[in-house]
């Protein structure tokens, strides 16, 4: 017997883009007699209940309505009503590959207990240009992160446009917090992260993304992001240093200042100003002023999304209160030391023993390096260790290799280079360990041949 698996879809007047989506999950390789597919029509006032009711399915189709209370609680209440073993959630806007429901069903077969992130890759509709290259380029930047063997996962990571998580998990992290009408994603990502969920990335788990969204849903979907990113920090405190508006504030610049201050302090002439540098966009895209294009873009989004910051704090000193009122955790407590002499492999079977959120790296009697706790992230597996050794601990490690007595003669050295770095580095650094033991003089990694990223 096939797992049965349930696909729940919320939409919201796209009765043409929810009939493509419909269409695409009629071509699944997966046997649909194990696929019911839910869609949750919240607060319809097109065609979109009509087209469903005429619609002709090979797999079971439930119609679900509910009046206009968000996506959030609309994926919640097909997943109430859902009877598969596996939860699917899709948007209405992604036209499903055909092995994409048979790619999330053997990713669970593989593991059990964790969430598969499927790959949606932009579909842009609307006019050439500047922004809709600009959109597709942000969508694949993040995909193209989460290919990397080794990316460590967090919160953000999770899209709700394609994944799936089983039932039995779902229901136990409490699904979706219905008071988010954005990041709602998220903050569930969040959650199932602190519960010890696996993420895991399938590119097989295809569903191209008809994005709809041009400069005015941008801007708006920004101001959204503000009030949102308020109510995650307040839901979870801990995790307010990852939030776009401590890091803003951290890493303060002049203009994202003024943003800030005609966001919480003169939001109407703030308003008018934005609108006319708004205008100013076409004329730098006809004038091929791209750089400026694009800081003139950035300036927009900042200040629609310091705007939505206001609009949930209210005034500044709340703003300083947000951020004053940070939560330290004690991952710190949680960091052990690994000694690389024990063996890759070892170190990597304690990794995934122990998943601290963080480790303190040693190669015998030479510290090579830390792997900081990193808030909103999935604690350490064996999987993130070579990347961490390859880019950010490479130049320590290589110095602690060729420091350490009798590293010519060492089995685990010699296996450490030939895994890490292929074995030419092996006598690379061994032909410049006495221009190291001087302090490095004539000496270039980059020369050599290794950056470190």
């Amino acid at each position: 017997m096939p797992v049965s698996i349930s696909v729940v879809i919320p939409t919201h007047n796209r009765a043409a883009s929810l009939r493509r989506t419909l269409d695409a999950l009629a071509t699944q390789t997966y046997p649909l007699e194990a696929v019911e597919v839910l869609v949750v029509a919240d607060g319809c006032c097109d065609e979109t209940v009509a087209m469903l009711q005429e619609y002709s399915a090979p797999f079971a189709l439930r119609v679900l309505e509910q009046a206009g209370q968000g996506p959030a609680m609309a994926r919640n209440h097909g997943a109430v009503h859902a009877t598969g073993q596996l939860l699917l959630f899709l948007d209405d806007d992604i036209e499903a590959a055909p092995g994409l429901i048979e790619a999330h069903v053997h990713a669970h077969l593989s593991r059990t207990g964790q969430v598969v992130l499927g790959y949606l890759p932009p579909v842009v509709h609307g006019e050439a240009g500047l922004f809709p290259g600009e959109l597709r380029a942000w969508w694949e930047t993040m995909f193209d992160a989460m290919r990397r063997t080794g990316h460590r996962y967090t919160y953000c990571d999770l899209l709700s446009g394609n994944f799936s998580v089983e039932g039995t998990l779902f229901a136990h992290v409490g699904g979706f917090d219905a008071s988010f009408r954005c990041h709602e994603d998220y903050e569930f990502g969040a959650r199932l992260l602190s519960a010890g969920t696996e993420f895991t990335f399938n590119a097989d788990a295809l569903g191209y993304h008809h994005e709809m969204t041009d400069l005015d849903r941008a801007l708006r979907r920004k101001y959204e992001e503000g009030i949102a990113d308020v109510q995650f920090g307040r839901r979870h405190p801990q995790l307010r240093p990852t939030l776009l508006l401590t890091r803003l504030e951290t890493f303060f610049s002049p203009p994202s200042r003024i943003l800030r201050t005609l966001a919480f302090e003169h939001p109407v002439a703030g308003d008018t100003l934005i609108a006319q540098f708004q205008r100013c966009l076409d004329f730098l895209e006809r004038a091929r002023l791209r750089r400026l294009w694009r800081l003139m873009l950035d300036g927009l989004l900042g200040y629609w999304y310091w705007r939505g910051v206001a609009e949930a704090l209210g005034t500044r000193q709340a703003f300083a209160e947000f951020l004053a009122d940070i939560s330290k955790g004690d991952e710190e407590s949680d960091i052990p030391e690994l000694d690389l002499l024990d063996g890759l492999e070892a170190v990597e079977q304690r990794l995934d023993e122990e998943r601290p959120a963080g480790a303190r790296i040693r190669y015998g009697r030479k510290v090579v390096g830390r792997i900081p706790p990193q808030s909103g992230a999935e604690r350490l597996r064996g999987v993130h260790l070579r990347p961490i050794l390859r880019r950010e601990l490479a130049v320590p490690l290589l110095k602690a290799l060729v420091f350490e007595p009798g590293v010519g003669e060492s089995a685990a050295a010699d296996h450490l280079l030939e895994v890490l770095f292929e074995r030419k580095w092996y006598y690379r650094i061994l032909r410049n360990r006495s221009r190291f033991a001087a302090g490095g003089a004539g000496v270039s990694w980059r020369r050599s041949g290794y950056s470190g990223r």
